[in-house]
């Protein structure tokens, strides 16, 4: 069975921007990988579902009270999470992505992939 050609996006900062913003939407076949804990999957999955979002969501294996847990490790999360999709026979297009810590770790491990670097004015309508 030939895996569909589908993008990845981040959440925090690409798809979510607060309650009163809407950001970027994946098609249907699409994956998001998200630097969210795997704890926080509950609230997360309500808020992409009333956005009307039923992909499917890949979450960071850390808790966010683990030492580990930060900007870096959730790059190099979605990294490793990439590798296990290729692995699986997908075929990545595009990562949609915000944070320049973990655009780098995503280069890093794959450097032909195209990243889409989300860049706003407003830094503080995410917070990391």
């Amino acid at each position: 069975m030939t895996m569909p050609k589908i993008n990845t996006f981040d959440i925090d900062g690409v798809i979510y921007f607060g309650e009163e913003f809407t950001g970027v939407r994946p098609c249907e076949e699409d994956i998001i990988i998200t630097g969210r804990s795997f704890e926080q999957r509950e609230e997360t999955t309500e808020m992409l579902h009333s956005r009307g979002i039923y992909n499917r969501v890949l979450m960071n294996p850390l808790t966010r009270e683990d030492s580990r847990y930060s900007r870096l490790s959730s790059g190099y999360h979605k990294a490793q999470t990439i590798w296990d999709l290729k692995e699986k026979g997908y075929e990545i297009g595009l990562h949609f992505e915000d944070d320049p810590i973990q655009i780098e770790a995503i280069r890093e491990a794959h450097p032909n992939l195209q990243i889409i670097h989300m860049i706003r004015e407003g830094e503080d309508l995410i917070g990391y």
